[in-house]
């Protein structure tokens, strides 16, 4: 018995509030509900675990078990103890970060449109014209002042087939190919790009796994966001790349200011019912250690289903067929003169929950849905994820392995 809705709805059905506050419960209850693991839910689990590593990772694990192993019946009075962790672990994820960070590439765009092609084929044609009329064509320039060569610089000439492809693949260069690159390293310059993958490469070491977010807007086009692993919600899957999951999503913290301008539609009244309900205000705190009651918790998640496009095809007088685009709901009678045609595609809904409330605040058919360009009929979530070490769902990292070597390195130190 599954606690998701039924799939096999028509797209009106999808589309409605109701359904998504069903997608978005499911999720929460998936999360935040149930002892999975016999103590705790899921996502209290995976918070909990992950802080641990980070503070493992900076040297500040609590010493409170190794009071414990010093202490004789509890007695730490005869004990004058310095109980600060050694800083072990933080040299070895800086070494492995920054040798993750090490930008080995640059970003080269190739056209492969027919005129761009046509181009580049001229281009070589022409520089290996040059190349066997080579002789030639200096006597002419220099007996009759007369300059037949395609190419700007006659003395670079290649001096063979080898050279020439290497030609091609590193001097020659189109307009277009050089505007693409330089849109592709502004986007990822706006986005600070650098500073985010620094990030991730902090989570693989640290907690086995990274994630970032990819949207568009007219205002900022092109949006890349890091995304804390801390607060993130995911369908069970066995891909290091989360290729196969159904459902993604984050917990984010923002306060009714945030809530009122990303959704402007709320009422006072809205406003005032969200406030009572801060959501799971025993995970998520501030810098002080403490829920200060100005913040509430949303829910954002991605919910992929399938949708039929469906055509109605009608024959003219001329004997041509015309195609006209139906809900999926349309079943012609038959002997009608019409057929019906359809297929089934991958979509993506997207909503946003007030966490711990039955208050929806998005629900919709995605808007910009990319699409690998070998299947149409499939689509990609807008969370990029990866755990490398990942196993039946388990997530292993360098420092979850090492923290048993800190703590022997530590209990030697006091010792």
């Amino acid at each position: 018995f599954s606690i998701f809705p039924d799939q096999v709805v028509p797209d009106s059905e999808k589309r409605t509030w109701d359904y998504g506050l069903k997608v978005g419960k499911a999720i929460e209850n998936d999360w935040f509900s149930g002892t999975r693991t016999g103590i705790t839910n899921r996502f209290n689990f995976n918070y909990n675990n992950f802080r641990t590593l980070r503070l493992y990772a900076r040297a500040e694990q609590p010493v409170q078990k190794y009071k414990d192993e010093m202490s004789i019946n509890g007695d730490l009075s005869y004990l004058n103890l310095d109980w600060k962790p050694i800083p072990v672990i933080p040299k070895f994820v800086d070494i492995v970060v920054n040798g993750m960070s090490d930008r080995l590439y640059e970003v080269r765009a190739y056209a492969q449109d027919p005129a761009s092609l046509k181009k580049r084929t001229a281009y070589a044609e022409a520089i290996l014209r040059d190349m066997q009329a080579d002789a030639f064509l200096a006597n002419l320039k220099s007996t009759l002042n007369l300059d037949l060569y395609a190419s700007d610089n006659p003395e670079d000439l290649p001096q063979n087939k080898e050279e020439l492809d290497l030609h091609m693949q590193l001097d020659y260069k189109q307009s277009i190919e050089i505007a693409e690159e330089e849109a592709i390293n502004n986007t990822l310059a706006f986005n600070k790009y650098d500073l985010i993958r620094r990030r991730v490469n902090e989570d693989l070491t640290i907690l086995g796994i990274g994630a970032v977010k990819t949207s568009y807007n007219k205002a900022e086009a092109i949006k890349l966001d890091y995304v804390d692993p801390q607060r993130l919600v995911y369908s069970y899957t066995d891909d290091p790349n989360f290729q196969d999951i159904w459902y993604v999503g984050e917990v984010k913290a923002i306060t009714l200011a945030e809530l009122k301008k990303e959704f402007p539609n709320l009422t006072e009244d809205q406003l005032k019912e969200i406030q009572k309900y801060p959501g799971n205000n025993n995970l998520l705190y501030n810098w002080n250690a403490r829920n200060d009651g100005n913040q509430v918790y949303v829910l954002y998640f991605e919910y992929k289903t399938y949708s039929d496009q469906v055509f109605k095809i009608k024959q003219t007088a001329n004997g041509l067929e015309k195609s006209l685009e139906k809900t999926d709901e349309f079943n012609p009678p038959p002997n009608d003169g019409f057929d019906r045609v359809s297929r089934s595609i991958e979509t993506l809904y997207q909503g946003a929950k007030i966490l711990g409330h039955d208050m929806m605040m998005q629900w919709g058919l995605a808007t910009n849905m990319t699409r690998p360009s070998s299947n149409l009929s499939k689509v990609n979530m807008s969370y990029a994820i990866c755990a490398p070490k990942m196993y039946k769902g388990r997530i292993e990292s360098l420092v979850k392995r090492i923290t048993g070597f800190a703590d022997m390195i530590q209990l030697t130190h006091l010792k």
